[in-house]
């Protein structure tokens, strides 16, 4: 393990408390976005630990055991563009921000971590001026060359004067899955206070964990999300930073979202009911308490073992299995339900993927088209959130094989 990517921290980075608690330990993985190429299959890769810890004061649910996010995007992979229906929810997303707000046409929007440009092309759309601000070098490329102005760098207050200087005050600032990715998620804020306009507004959209554990969705932990946010933590980080939390709404992507909705302190905006309404919820069900978490870990073992049971009897009939799905949750629910002995190989639709070896286990991903050429027997959808889509883009399929989903409960499909 190399020690000068990983850092344990043992105070919360939100409040600065020493109270704070381990409440769930999954397998250790690799970076799980580290798809190899064919001429490393054979490296291994380090594993550094995954666990999850909660802040007995303030109630910051977070990773203890932090990354270096410059070994997260040294060779960074992903793009929004491949994720099913988000350039759909983009363009909604972008013409509600600007519709509910009344922002003026021409208004600067920044996007921090504006990955391929999909949330600037949808403000780009509602005649806004646009500007991303992404760390990945390959992606920030690609966005400028389709002409979806893009600074390489990672956000902080040198970039904010850049900004300041050469652009002018923004009126939109929004920070889409990305928040979660943020290590100093306080100094990120007081930096966005000093990039926006007086009448501007911070957006953070991000996965919410009081949802996504309804239905076990253990596997959207992982190392490139250090943070696991409440609607009364962000409001705490912002109140400390410069700004107020004046809307807090669930939404559905990632199995369960939410938007939050910023302005400068003493802004002309009032503060929408829906704030204390979600924090009111957050506290009943018992969000920021320790035992909540320690509950989720066990339902999720309890998970992992009828799973592999399933798997294993398929196995005992001579049968052959294989996964769906080559992402960084896929590389969470492969180590933790510690699945690769189950699969042959993995397929997915995502052409950046073909060709290289999952983190860790290193096995092979394909074009999906190779499920009609192989014809397995099994197909575990591994991207399960996405079984919708999955199961009816690849419908002229499903009568040579059984799907199986992981997860909320293990079962064929």
């Amino acid at each position: 393990m190399n020690q000068k990517v990983l850092r344990h921290d043992t105070h919360c980075r939100v409040c600065g408390s020493r109270s704070i608690e381990t409440v769930i330990r999954l397998k250790g993985t690799p970076l799980e976005d580290q798809f190899v190429r064919e001429e490393y299959k054979d490296v291994i890769q380090s594993v550094y630990p995954l666990e999850v810890a909660v802040c007995g004061d303030c109630g910051y649910v977070h990773l203890p055991y932090v990354v270096n996010p410059e070994a997260s995007y040294a060779d960074y992979v992903y793009v929004s563009g491949v994720t099913v229906g988000l350039r759909n929810h983009y363009d909604n997303y972008a013409k509600e921000i600007v519709s509910d707000f009344d922002i003026p046409k021409q208004s600067l929007a920044v996007d921090l971590g504006s990955n391929d440009g999909s949330m600037l092309a949808s403000f780009k759309r509602t005649g806004m001026k646009i500007l991303g601000v992404e760390p990945a070098q390959a992606i920030a490329r690609q966005a400028n060359e389709a002409g979806l102005p893009t600074l390489n760098r990672f956000f902080t207050d040198d970039v904010t004067a850049e900004i300041l200087k050469d652009f002018g005050p923004a009126c939109v600032v929004t920070a889409n899955y990305m928040y979660a990715n943020v290590d100093n998620v306080m100094g990120f804020a007081r930096s966005v206070a000093k990039l926006l306009a007086p009448d501007g507004i911070f957006v953070v959209q991000t996965g919410y964990h009081p949802e996504q554990m309804k239905i076990k969705m253990f596997d959207y932990i992982y190392h490139e999300h250090f943070s696991y946010f409440t609607v009364e933590v962000l409001r705490r980080i912002f109140s400390s930073c410069g700004l107020e939390l004046i809307r807090a709404e669930k939404i559905s992507p990632k199995g369960g979202s939410i938007r939050a909705v910023g302005q400068l302190q003493n802004g002309s905006r009032p503060v929408d009911a829906s704030v204390n309404q979600l924090i009111l919820e957050e506290r009943a069900h018992g969000m920021h308490d320790a035992e909540t978490y320690r509950k989720f870990a066990l339902e999720i073992e309890d998970s992992k073992k009828k799973l592999r049971d399933l798997l294993g009897g398929i196995k005992a009939l001579g049968k052959r299995i294989v996964g769906f799905g080559a992402s960084h949750s896929t590389t969470t629910l492969l180590h933790h339900f510690e699945l690769a002995s189950f699969l042959e190989y993995l397929a997915d639709d995502n052409p950046l993927k073909h060709g290289r070896y999952s983190p860790g286990y290193h096995l092979p991903v394909y074009p999906s088209a190779k499920l009609y050429e192989d014809l397995p027997d099994y197909v575990v959808i591994l991207a399960w959130q996405h079984q919708r889509s999955i199961i009816e883009k690849h419908r002229e399929y499903l009568p040579q094989a059984r799907w199986i989903l992981p997860l909320p409960e293990a079962q064929m499909v």
